[in-house]
C-alpha cells in the first residue's frame, strides 16, 4: 500500500507548483495525473500572460507578487541547470496596453494598481499610436459576431488611449514551466503517477484518508489537494464538496489562435500585449513574428460549456478562427485574414465570477486550487506558496473559515488575504468575466 503525507490530483502548472512547495516544506508528496506527462492539459494551451489589471486590489497584489517568481524563476526552482534537459522557461517582458474601452473599468484598474504599488502609465491616443502605429483606436461600440450587420458598421468614435504596464509580459513556454516545476518537485522527493485517474476519495469520520485509482489501487494520505484544472469540478463532486461551495466551477471550451504578423511589421519585437474589450479579444507577440490571439469572452460569443471532458473537441474550428481573425483586422488594419488555421482548443476551469478558489474544503484534509478560469497561469507559483501555507496552517489547527489566513508575499512582503479566494466568498460583480491570458 502506497502512503504519503499529501496527494495532489493534477500535474499541470499548479499541481507541479504545489507539489514543489509542499515537498520543500518536508512533506512526502504523491501526485496523480491522467495525462502521460506534466503540463499536458490546459497548461500547455495557456497564453501564459503576466498582467496586473484586476478588479480587486487583492487580485492585483497577487499578480504583482506572482510576477517576482517569474523574474527569478530559475533561482526559485532550487535546481541545477543540468537538471533541465530542455532548459528553463522564462518571462518575456513586452508590456501591456489595455485600450480605454470602458472608463469605469479603467478608473478601477488605476485605483487598484495605485493602491498595490504596481507601475503603470496612462497613455493618450497620440502616445498609444506613436508606440504602436500599426493599430487603430477606432471604437465600434462593442464586440459583434460577423453575421451581425453591426459588425461591419463604421466606427462611432475613437478611444482616448490605453493603460500601459511596462512590467507585463508572457512566459516563453507554459508546458516547459510545468516540466521545470515537476523536476524541482521530484528533486525534493515528490512521486508522480502519470496516466492514472482518481475515481474515489477515501475518508473516515469526516477526514480524508486517501484516494482510489481507476485501476483499483489505493493511495493513502491525510491530505488530498484538488488541482484538476477543467476536471476539478468532477473531483469536487467525487469528494462531495461541490454542493457546499458558494463559488461553483465548470469546464468551458476555448480556442486560442496563432497568425503571422504582416511582413513589414516586426510585431515579435515591437508589439506588446494588447487588451481590446471593444472587440472582445486580446493578442500578444509570439515567436516567429506571429500573433497569439485569445478571446475575452464577449457576451455575443456565448459560452461553450463542456458536459463530458472525455468528448472535448480539441481542433481549431473555422467559424471561431475566422471571427477572431476579422476582429484582429479591425484593430490592425494591415493585418489581413490568413487562410491557414493555427492554434489550440482546450477547456478552462471557470468559476462563478472568473476568480480562483484557493481554499480548504468542508471535509478535513481536502483542499482545492480550482476555478482558475484561464487567467491564473501568472499566479501559479505564488498560489502554490499560498496553498502550502494554508495547508500547513490548517493542519496545525488554524480555523481558516473563521479566521481567514493572511500570507506575506515571499518577494514583496505584501499581505495577501486568502479570504479573497474563498470557496464561500461573495461573487465579484465587477469581474470582467474573461480569460485574458
Amino acid at each position: 500500500m502506497e502512503q504519503h503525507d499529501a496527494i495532489i490530483i493534477g500535474a499541470g502548472i499548479f499541481g507541479c507548483g504545489i507539489a514543489f512547495e509542499l515537498s520543500r516544506r518536508g512533506l512526502d508528496v504523491g501526485v496523480v495525473e491522467m495525462n502521460p506527462g506534466p503540463g499536458m492539459g490546459s497548461t500547455s494551451s495557456s497564453g501564459a500572460i503576466v498582467r496586473f489589471s484586476y478588479t480587486t486590489v487583492d487580485g492585483v497584489r497577487m499578480a504583482w507578487e506572482g510576477n517576482q517568481y517569474w523574474e527569478n524563476f530559475a533561482d526559485y526552482l532550487e535546481t541545477e541547470p543540468g537538471d533541465h534537459e530542455f532548459g528553463v522557461a522564462h518571462k518575456v517582458t513586452v508590456g501591456t496596453a489595455f485600450l480605454r474601452t470602458h472608463e469605469d473599468l479603467h478608473a478601477l484598474w488605476v485605483a487598484n494598481m495605485t493602491e498595490a504599488g504596481v507601475p503603470f502609465e496612462e497613455w493618450t491616443a497620440e502616445e498609444t499610436i506613436e508606440r504602436m502605429p500599426f493599430l487603430t483606436l477606432a471604437e465600434y461600440g462593442g464586440a459583434r459576431a460577423p453575421d451581425d450587420p453591426a459588425f461591419w458598421a463604421d466606427p462611432i468614435g475613437e478611444f482616448p488611449g490605453a493603460l500601459y504596464n511596462p512590467d507585463a509580459g508572457y512566459i516563453s513556454d507554459p508546458q516547459l514551466a510545468a516540466q521545470n516545476l515537476h523536476i524541482a518537485a521530484t528533486k525534493k522527493g515528490a512521486t508522480f503517477h502519470f496516466g492514472e485517474r482518481m475515481t474515489e476519495l477515501l475518508h473516515t469520520d469526516g477526514r480524508v484518508t486517501g484516494i482510489r485509482l481507476e485501476t483499483g489501487q489505493e493511495i493513502h494520505a491525510p491530505i488530498v489537494v484538488n488541482v484538476g484544472g477543467p476536471w476539478s469540478s468532477m473531483v469536487n463532486g467525487i469528494a462531495g464538496q461541490d454542493a457546499t461551495m458558494a463559488i461553483k466551477t465548470a469546464p468551458m471550451r476555448h480556442e486560442a489562435h496563432l497568425a503571422p504578423a504582416p511582413d513589414h511589421i516586426d510585431f515579435e519585437h515591437n508589439g506588446m500585449i494588447v487588451g481590446d474589450l471593444d472587440q472582445g479579444m486580446y493578442f500578444r507577440p509570439a515567436p516567429g513574428n506571429n500573433i497569439f490571439v485569445g478571446s475575452a469572452d464577449p457576451e455575443c460569443d456565448g459560452h461553450d460549456w463542456v458536459d463530458d471532458m472525455d468528448q472535448l473537441h480539441r481542433e481549431v474550428t473555422e467559424p471561431l478562427w475566422s471571427r477572431q481573425m476579422m476582429r484582429v483586422a479591425k484593430r490592425m488594419p494591415e493585418f489581413g485574414v490568413p487562410r491557414q488555421r493555427m492554434g489550440v482548443a482546450e477547456a478552462y476551469d471557470v468559476s462563478s465570477d472568473w476568480g480562483p478558489v484557493y481554499d480548504r474544503g468542508d471535509l478535513d484534509g481536502f483542499y482545492m486550487a480550482c476555478g482558475t478560469s484561464g487567467n491564473q497561469f501568472k499566479n501559479a507559483c505564488v498560489a502554490s506558496h499560498l496553498m502550502a501555507e494554508l495547508i500547513t496552517a490548517v493542519e496545525a489547527g488554524h480555523d481558516h473559515d473563521r479566521d481567514p489566513l493572511v500570507v506575506a508575499g515571499r518577494f514583496t512582503g505584501t499581505p495577501i488575504a486568502m479570504s479573497a479566494f474563498s470557496r464561500n466568498r461573495s461573487v465579484n460583480t465587477e469581474s470582467t468575466g474573461t480569460v485574458l491570458g
